[in-house]
């Protein structure tokens, strides 16, 4: 789709949509894995806008310790003089949003990093700081 974000007003309202933490009892004294997980997804919301919800899931493999799930979201609303121009229930809004909006991408990684590492620490231990696979790579020198 060219020009993505033409069919959208400037402003974009960033919201955190939801935080799950849940502690794992577990007997078990295997090795852990702690696995990391974003996805992305959008939902239309009538003829007003769309909603895009960043979501990054923490979870021990075995099972253990506890499973954490950060969501934060941005709203575009519909430029009213351009509804009606697209069918945008035959538009894959996530792919389109990612690759027209990297910085806000980024902005919802990195708030979704922050409250993953003080939730992580909250108990006393050592934060959890994810990375951020949105942003480019530093080359190697």
């Amino acid at each position: 789709m060219e020009n993505f974000n033409g069919y959208f007003l400037k402003e974009k309202k960033l919201f955190l949509e939801n935080i799950n933490y849940e502690t794992v009892k577990s007997d078990k004294k295997a090795l852990m894995r702690l696995g990391c997980r974003d996805t992305v997804v959008a939902q239309l919301i009538a003829d007003r806008g769309v909603k895009v919800i960043f979501n990054r899931r923490l979870a021990f493999e075995p099972e253990a310790l506890f499973t954490l799930s950060v969501s934060f979201g941005v709203f575009l609303r519909f430029d009213p003089s351009r509804i009606g121009e697209v069918n945008w229930q035959e538009v894959n809004i996530v792919n389109e949003f990612t690759k027209a909006n990297p910085a806000i991408m980024s902005e919802l990684n990195a708030r979704t990093t922050l409250l993953v590492s003080q939730i992580t620490s909250s108990a006393g231990g050592v934060p959890i700081v994810t990375g951020n696979p949105h942003e480019p790579k530093p080359a190697v020198q």
